[in-house]
């Protein structure tokens, strides 16, 4: 079962610790014995070392379990990285529930919409001769739950194999409504890690026109690749 992302902070170092990536080396603990001691329910206790000590500490983590991040309480660009940090984790959380697959994409599909304040977002089966909903969120279901793999934003995103992108819906004769009133869309494959297929998308809608920009697209490319779990 996947763990929540822990967060440490300080003024000076936030620290993260993901417990689904690491590989319980030690090197932390021997490093800054101090700061990292598994005998304390808090375990990591940034403010007993400098930050410039944490960070080299830190920074010598093999799995990556660990991270830091200088200037959290001042520099908003620092802000966001962690809270996409907390993200990824809880997709990848809520892709490896105990639920049924539907709940889990629900799930996944409302905290990628809360994250980005988007309108709405489904995620579908890519399947060999359609492209089937999984779940969804936002006012309504989607207005086409199954459609042919050759329609769509959707089908040229699985036909393709990368992220397609229209920020005028009405200008781009590939649309097909998933929600009424939207004016863009971007749909983003899932692509198996293994086989390299397509085997489903992550389709988010705005309400606005020019609503996507490379923020986006690189926030949703990063969720698509945590919510593959959804497809094992």
């Amino acid at each position: 079962m996947a763990k929540r992302l822990q967060v440490y902070e300080t003024p000076a170092i936030t620290v993260t610790f993901d417990p689904n990536a690491c590989r319980h080396s030690g090197v932390c603990l021997m490093a800054l014995p101090k700061v990292f001691d598994l005998r304390r329910k808090r375990w990591i206790r940034p403010e007993l070392e400098s930050a410039d000590a944490v960070s080299q500490a830190v920074a010598r983590c093999p799995s990556g379990a660990l991270q830091y991040y200088r200037n959290a309480s001042t520099d908003p660009s620092v802000g966001k990285q962690i809270a996409r940090a907390m993200l990824m984790n809880r997709l990848f959380m809520e892709s490896d529930a105990a639920a049924s697959r539907s709940a889990r994409a629900r799930a996944a599909a409302e905290a990628i919409r809360h994250a980005g304040g988007y309108r709405w977002v489904g995620i579908y089966d890519v399947l060999p001769t359609e492209i089937s909903a999984v779940g969804w969120t936002g006012e309504a279901p989607p207005a086409h739950p199954r459609f042919l793999r050759t329609q769509g934003l959707a089908g040229a995103a699985a036909d393709e194999g990368t992220t397609v992108v229209a920020n005028d819906v009405e200008r781009d004769p590939r649309h097909l409504s998933v929600q009424e009133g939207m004016r863009a869309e971007m749909v983003v494959p899932v692509i198996d890690s293994f086989t390299r297929q397509v085997v489903g998308t992550l389709d988010v809608a705005s309400e606005r026109e020019g609503g996507f920009g490379e923020d986006d697209r690189a926030l949703l490319e990063a969720c698509a690749r945590v919510i593959g779990r959804l497809w094992k």
